[in-house]
């Protein structure tokens, strides 16, 4: 039995379920409302000590981190494949799976500090302090506490503006041969990157003209028919949906 605790809007849960959903692997859908911290319930720390989303349970066994549960879904389920055969395309999907996966803390801090420190600034002081004693994860509960303070400063956000666009612009080079990152082969990393790129274009619409050949490449990726159906999802206020056997949750 496969079972995908996720969210709507996060970056790490699109990734994962666009994975599974461009293999075609059914899965049970388990939906965390973040809102609500259900992320930070003692049931869920049990299988995530993060506290984050997603985490892929596989018969019982909890597997976190979307690099890791995407390279698990491969090793375990290897009919369409996303990995490539070859070693050296092998070795830059890997690359850029991973790229995505560093990147993410400097997308976190924009996004949280973007869109989400409204929701927490309105929180009271009490509340603050208990969300923050039950997020396990230092540089996750500083986040949290800062947006729902003063939030980060000019310069902090420019530094992850930094980061990102250093990564965008790598990626942009990398992408010359096209129309993939592995070329004709549709990979892990053009999931894992989408998720990043997605996220960089609804902060800023404008951002991805610095970078051409990723922004054809994002369009591109738009084309595809499991990806217009997991990121019509795209809003943290997605309702509550049943727990079914999906493979398009």
């Amino acid at each position: 039995m496969l079972e995908l605790y996720h969210s709507g809007n996060t970056t790490c849960s699109k990734q994962v379920r666009q994975h599974l959903n461009e293999k075609g692997v059914p899965y049970t859908s388990r939906y965390i409302e973040l809102w609500r911290h259900e992320n930070l319930s003692p049931e869920y720390l049990k299988l995530n000590p993060v506290g984050v989303v997603p985490t892929l349970v596989h018969d019982g066994v909890p597997i976190i981190n979307s690099f890791c549960i995407m390279e698990y879904i491969e090793d375990v389920f290897p009919q369409r494949p996303l990995r490539p055969a070859d070693p050296i395309a092998r070795a830059k999907q890997r690359l850029w799976s991973w790229l995505a996966d560093d990147v993410h803390p400097s997308v976190a801090n924009a996004t949280y500090n973007q869109q989400m420190r409204a929701r927490h600034s309105k929180l009271d002081r009490a509340s603050v302090e208990d969300i923050a004693r039950r997020i396990p994860a230092p540089e996750r509960r500083e986040r949290f506490q800062r947006t729902a303070g003063d939030g980060f400063s000019a310069a902090e956000i420019e530094a992850a503006w930094a980061r990102i666009d250093y990564v965008l612009g790598r990626f942009d080079a990398s992408l010359a041969p096209g129309p993939w990152t592995c070329g004709e082969f549709y990979s892990i990393a053009d999931v894992a990157m989408l998720a990043i790129v997605a996220r960089v274009h609804e902060l800023r619409p404008d951002h991805l003209a610095r970078f051409p050949r990723v922004a054809s490449w994002r369009a591109r990726s738009f084309d595809r028919p499991m990806v217009q159906k997991v990121y019509a999802l795209d809003t943290e206020e997605t309702p509550r949906r049943p727990q079914a056997v999906s493979a398009s949750a």
